[in-house]
């Protein structure tokens, strides 16, 4: 009976998931592409890598797995420039529950950015992500009220139910638009809007209409220097994806080394409106940062759960290139 009652809540649980919600991630801002396209591009740098992994609920069922990674770079980022292009692609995967529901989304990502001011300090950006998304199941790991009989489950039974189609493939957009204000050269704020699934792709196995609702994003970033080493870094998101709201807000506290040894480490709490309370920790050297997080669930959950919820590992990697002169030094005079 306890089985029984375990996949009836699946698949509520996965009806919920296929109608409504994206993948999330606690570490958002290791996952900038996927919050909006107008955070292509947006990093101090040429070239950008990032990767993160999640792990959730393993301790009540399957674990629900992520992964995601991107890759973006800006064009042409000079200092005489008042504008210039960025570019990514970004994938992530999604794999949960017993049947494995799962979804599979690759972008492509552009945006054009523009400074406002001679000084640089106001910047917006505008950002398209054209892409590809998948969303499959497994059937045969499903139980239906058919195979039932007498309150008894028989799994020779016929299940009665014939899919058209056990994977979707459906074309997806994104948009996105950021400001940038930077207050020194060591602080700044950000806002960033985000768009996705404009198209509304179409995730039913039986041939009529179940679209993946659109999902708007609000991100806001704030980077204060509160002495010569430390730093704060408050943050704040939302998401809505039609019924479900979220939001995560907490801050983060970097301390930084000297720059002649470039070392960062940093410590931080979120909370998850009605669902985890989050600690983060990382650390930085030149051009690479790590991430982890691990989220502590206080929702009704939490009985099943004994408050395990989720686990993330993440890590950026920037690359800096040296510019070109753009003009011959004059020869000194001897």
């Amino acid at each position: 009976m306890k089985k029984i009652i375990l996949h009836i809540t699946f698949i509520f649980l996965l009806a919920e998931i296929a109608s409504a919600q994206d993948v999330h991630f606690s570490q958002f801002d290791f996952s900038p592409l996927h919050q909006s396209a107008a955070n292509t591009g947006n990093f101090n740098g040429d070239y950008r890598f990032t990767a993160i992994h999640r792990n959730q609920y393993r301790s009540v069922t399957v674990p629900y797995k992520s992964i995601g990674a991107s890759f973006d770079m800006n064009h042409n980022l000079t200092d005489e420039k008042m504008s210039y292009w960025s570019s990514g692609i970004m994938f992530e995967q999604d794999k949960t529950g017993d049947a494995g529901y799962s979804t599979l989304d690759i972008e492509l990502s552009v945006a054009w950015n523009r400074f406002l001011d001679s000084d640089k300090k106001h910047r917006i950006t505008l950002g398209l992500q054209p892409g590809w998304f998948q969303n499959g199941l497994d059937f045969s790991e499903l139980y239906f009220g058919n195979q039932y009989d007498n309150g008894s489950f028989d799994s020779n039974l016929p299940t009665n139910e014939n899919p058209d189609q056990t994977k979707n493939n459906n074309f997806n957009l994104n948009a996105g638009l950021g400001y940038r204000y930077l207050f020194s050269e060591e602080s700044d704020m950000q806002i960033i809007l985000g768009m996705n699934h404009l198209n509304k792709p179409n995730l039913s196995y039986y041939g009529d209409k179940a679209p993946l609702f659109m999902r708007f994003t609000a991100l806001a970033m704030f980077n204060i220097r509160m002495s010569e080493r430390l730093y704060l870094l408050p943050q704040l998101l939302y998401y809505n994806q039609n019924k479900f709201n979220q939001i995560n807000g907490g801050a983060n506290l970097s301390f930084r080394s000297a720059d002649t040894k470039n070392y960062r480490f940093l410590a931080g709490v979120f909370y998850r409106n009605k669902d985890a309370v989050i600690g983060r920790l990382g650390a930085g050297y030149n051009n690479l940062d790590i991430g982890f997080a691990y989220d502590f669930n206080i929702s009704d959950l939490k009985r099943a759960s004994n408050g395990r919820g989720a686990y993330e590992i993440a890590l950026t990697y920037i690359i800096h290139t040296v510019k070109p002169l753009k003009k011959n030094p004059p020869c000194p005079v001897y």
